[in-house]
């Protein structure tokens, strides 16, 4: 099986990344509402989605589109941005989430050999 980049046009690209923004946004507003409750699997679970049906790129877009959305919902919750202790947490969330879009991209492209 070949990415589906590589398969249809560049108008399904178009219509899949437009797709994900509005369900990271979706994920964004639902973080938003819930406050202080950790939604990050959820987050994961989208990454992993739209790697594994797109391709790697879309997966790292995902992950700049889902990083946006928390920093976002945690701006407007009031939570210290600005601090270190947020700098460091975001960092690790970054690496995380292209770990796992990487590792799922990975898992992919070997089941299709």
């Amino acid at each position: 099986m070949r990415d589906i980049g590589r398969k249809r046009g560049l108008t399904y690209l178009v219509k899949t990344l437009i797709i994900v923004t509005i369900i990271v946004f979706a994920l964004g507003y639902f973080d938003f509402i819930t406050g202080e409750i950790s939604i990050d699997i959820l987050y994961v679970f989208c990454i992993c989605l739209v790697t594994w049906y797109t391709n790697t790129l879309f997966g790292i877009l995902c992950v700049i589109e889902v990083i946006f959305a928390k920093t976002t919902a945690d701006y407007f919750d009031r939570v210290r941005v600005v601090s270190h202790l947020y700098e460091w947490a975001t960092f690790n969330n970054i690496v995380i989430y292209i770990i796992v879009c990487l590792l799922t991209g990975k898992v992919k492209k070997e089941l299709s050999k």
